[in-house]
């Protein structure tokens, strides 16, 4: 798979991208649908990049205590499963060309603090009442 990402049109590559929605969620338990996903695309809250056979997508998110503004890589998908680190470099240059300092990544999945470049700074907790 080539590491190259362009953006796209939500609407032009639904069918395309959907069942990687699908595997995406089953891999996760995400609490989003796949047509979360879609209206948050079309209103601009969120940005699409597509890329051989997989995609990603993009959302900016402002820390609240310093102002910041990171560019978080929301949903990550390739039949391979490895999406995100394939397109590391591409990603990587998206965000400094918007500007951002940094990408965040949140993720169920363990093994992301043996993925280069990438570090472990939290971790969520959940206690149902």
């Amino acid at each position: 798979m080539s590491s190259e990402l362009v953006p796209a049109d939500v609407r032009v590559v639904w069918d395309q991208i959907k069942p990687g929605l699908h595997y995406v969620l089953g891999k996760t338990n995400a609490p989003w649908r796949p047509e979360d996903v879609y209206h948050t695309l079309i209103s601009g809250a969120a940005y699409l990049y597509v890329g051989d056979s997989g995609f990603v997508i993009l959302q900016p998110k402002a820390d609240p205590f310093t102002g910041q503004s990171d560019l978080l890589v929301w949903i990550a998908y390739s039949p391979k499963g490895d999406a995100a680190v394939c397109y590391q470099a591409a990603l990587d240059d998206i965000a400094r060309e918007a500007g951002f300092k940094k990408l965040v990544l949140w993720s169920n999945r363990p093994g992301w603090e043996r993925v280069s470049g990438w570090t472990q700074t939290a971790a969520v907790y959940e206690r149902a009442v």
